[in-house]
């Protein structure tokens, strides 16, 4: 049976919502055009509503174990460890070393060690090791599985930690795998984890757009009031079909609910994608209606941007090829800079054209977690942008951010957008004011169910600003027990589909094992879609809302 995950709160008074101006809504879609004109959006009258929490538990986390023995400490020489590919070495070509002589790992290639642990808990593993390249990355192992992922700064031997790693009482292996660069392993400590900082996930509760509408307040509220207590589950639906997706029909059949947020892309209303005849985009805009109003789900769109008429189909590439860098010949350095005014146009007609689709969804009291010119930094370990918006640098990328958020916020008047980036570039960062959320969007080896640690780390310090992080898009899903325990809680997660979710239209995919889905989508820290609180009703101020009702939550 499926554990409880809620407990009763017990609200006896009514808290009537506070209208649209409390909130800073704007009255009405107004907008001025270019001729000084102003036009009127026609908006479904939003009615007052009796604020409720229900029985959605809001109750911290722990960070700590207190389960694992304060003087509990394992210490090993490397080298004496069980190699699978690798070897032991006894030359100082990485520097000095302790013991014997230390492993030396080649690409994949693993030590393990079988260790007897006191107690099932958190522990931190501390790391002698050196890498062929500076800020490499290699794997801590459990019985053969990933558990997470732990950064090495120097070709030479230095420090090195995986921090919480969650680890069952009993005897297990435990091994050091290599990724993508060889790495070579001196010694290592285990002993018992530090506690997490539960006040990390306390976040800044402003959203950029202060006149954002009512329903987007309230779908932010609950963001953050659930960040760092659970992982929203998401799935991003093939061909925008929504519900009638085959991922959404198969999840629904393993774990008997959906996920709770919907993944849709717009991609086909880009406006040379509509030219050549693409279909399907406006399912898009009717599923995200659906999801949000009728299912009571929280959509998220992406927009995969297919650069205007001109810039298309270049080095052998098709029409529908038009958002990668390589088949295309826009230069968005000079189009922000003014070299390129026919280009800059192309691009504002294009905004407009999307702004259309994403009034419907305002005037219709749909909020969205709004995540465009995602990816523009590429992988930030080899600055390779593979999308056209992120192929001139950062300072373009920033510029067409500011220009897309003020064009459709201040130009538009488009209120229900939760700014949500994913740059993968510290240097791409657009400024607080112009982002909600920070996202990152992790394709890890198939079977690697490790918490991402370092992706999430990365994220986080691309601001100093304590904002919500999230995993805006994945392949290889990932441990919510191991996520949750090294303080790696994502705010989401959101599949990808086709490869990543089905296998001959069917669970699992090839990257994600079937008992890893069933894991997640069984665990009290995910939420699934039966499992979200009633989000159109969803306090503005939980703080407020509870002092209100007489009610509290430890």
């Amino acid at each position: 049976m499926r554990a409880y995950k809620r407990l009763i709160c017990g609200c006896t008074a009514a808290v009537m919502a506070v209208s649209a101006s409390a909130c800073a809504k704007k009255a009405g879609g107004d907008k001025k055009t270019d001729s000084g004109e102003t036009t009127t959006r026609e908006t479904v009258p939003l009615e007052p509503v009796e604020e409720t929490l229900g029985d959605f538990d809001l109750s911290e986390v722990p960070g700590g174990d207190a389960s694992v023995p304060a003087d509990f400490k394992y210490e090993v020489e490397a080298e004496k460890g069980k190699f699978d590919g690798g070897s032991s070495m006894d030359k100082k070509f990485v520097g000095e070393f302790s013991g014997k002589g230390f492993a030396a790992l080649p690409n994949e290639a693993s030590v393990t060690f079988d260790i007897e642990f006191p107690a099932e808990g958190s522990y931190d593993f501390l790391i002698r090791a050196a890498a062929d390249s500076e800020n490499s990355s290699a794997s801590i192992t459990i019985d053969g599985n990933a558990l997470t992922t732990f950064e090495i700064a120097e070709k030479e031997f230095c420090d090195a930690k995986a921090e919480k790693v969650l680890v069952g009482e009993g005897k297990h292996t435990i091994g050091i795998k290599a990724q993508s660069v060889p790495v070579y392993i001196d010694s290592i400590v285990v002993q018992p984890a530090e506690s997490i900082d539960l006040s990390q996930f306390d976040v800044n509760r402003s959203l950029c757009n202060p006149n954002s509408s009512t329903e987007t307040w309230r779908l932010y509220n609950f963001l953050c009031d659930s960040y760092g207590k659970y992982i929203i589950s998401g799935q991003y639906a093939s061909d925008n079909l929504g519900l009638e997706s085959r991922e959404f029909i198969e999840i629904e059949k393993m774990a008997g609910d959906y996920p709770a947020m919907m993944g849709l892309d717009l991609i086909e209303l880009s406006p040379s994608r509509v030219s050549h005849g693409s279909g399907g985009g406006i399912n898009a805009i009717n599923n995200a209606k659906d999801f949000w109003l009728n299912q009571g789900g929280i959509v998220t769109l992406t927009w995969h941007w297919n650069a205007p008429e001109p810039y298309i189909e270049k080095n052998g590439g098709a029409w529908w090829q038009g958002f990668y860098t390589e088949y295309t010949d826009i230069d968005l350095a000079k189009i922000m800079s003014g070299e390129d005014q026919e280009g800059y146009d192309l691009l504002i007609s294009d905004i407009d054209a999307i702004a259309e689709y994403l009034k419907d969804l305002d005037d219709n009291h749909v909020p969205v977690l709004w995540r465009p010119l995602h990816e523009g930094g590429g992988d930030p370990k080899w600055n390779n942008p593979w999308f056209w918006w992120g192929s001139s640098g950062a300072d373009a990328y920033k510029q067409l951010w500011i220009t897309l958020y003020d064009r459709l916020t201040n130009y538009h008047n488009i209120n229900n957008l939760i700014w949500v980036w994913d740059g993968q570039n510290k240097d791409y960062y657009p400024g607080d004011q112009y982002v909600d959320i920070l996202g990152y969007d992790v394709y890890a080896d198939a079977g690697d169910y490790s918490s991402k640690k370092w992706y999430y780390d990365f994220t986080k310090g691309c601001t100093e600003d304590k904002k919500i992080v999230a995993m805006t898009e994945n392949g290889t899903l990932f441990d919510p027990e191991a996520a949750m325990n090294d303080g790696t809680r994502w705010g989401w997660f959101a599949t990808w589909n086709g490869e990543f979710t089905l296998k001959d239209m069917q669970l699992p995919g090839e990257y994600t094992s079937m008992e890893m889905w069933e894991k997640i989508y069984s665990s009290d820290r995910v939420l699934t879609l039966k499992e979200l609180p009633d989000l159109k009703r969803y306090p503005l101020n939980t703080e407020k809302y509870l002092a209100l009702s007489g009610d509290e939550q430890e």
